[in-house]
């Protein structure tokens, strides 16, 4: 499973019109799963505008920071570099937040013991769960 998830803006719009998310700031909610994950500004490169694709960019997902490192020039749904001319889709990258602890932790009611505590596999189990639950709701509601 991907480390990382590319979510179109235009698809978490339509997402929170429909209450099935909610954004706060950087960070994505499933309301149905009650899981948060960090998003980090991205786009993805569609097509060629002008020039050739000298730096593989296309069908490839880039940070607004590695745009940025790049020396790329990025308006709207436009990206320059050199003498090439993308145009991209904005959106955001979803990575899966340390809620590992949150996941794996004991009911409320129940007194926290040593038992209770996740060991390091099941912390990355719980991660790997995170992760799947969103790529999961991802392909579910991307149609």
């Amino acid at each position: 499973m991907a480390d990382y998830l590319f979510v179109p803006q235009s698809v978490l719009d339509k997402w929170s019109e429909q209450g099935k998310v909610a954004v706060d700031g950087h960070v994505l909610t499933l309301l149905a799963e009650g899981k948060s994950f960090q998003l980090t500004t991205a786009v993805r490169f569609l097509k060629m505008e002008a020039g050739e694709d000298v730096s593989k960019l296309l069908q490839k997902v880039k940070t607004v920071d590695a745009l940025k490192q790049m020396g790329a020039d990025h308006y709207m749904d436009s990206v320059v570099l050199g003498d090439s001319a993308y145009q991209v889709q904005q959106g955001f990258i979803a990575e899966a937040n340390a809620l590992r602890a949150a996941a794996a932790a004991a009911p409320v009611a129940a007194a926290p013991t040593a038992a209770a505590k996740p060991t390091p596999a099941a912390a990355a189990a719980a991660e790997g769960k995170e992760q799947d639950l969103l790529a999961q709701f991802l392909l579910e509601n991307l149609s």
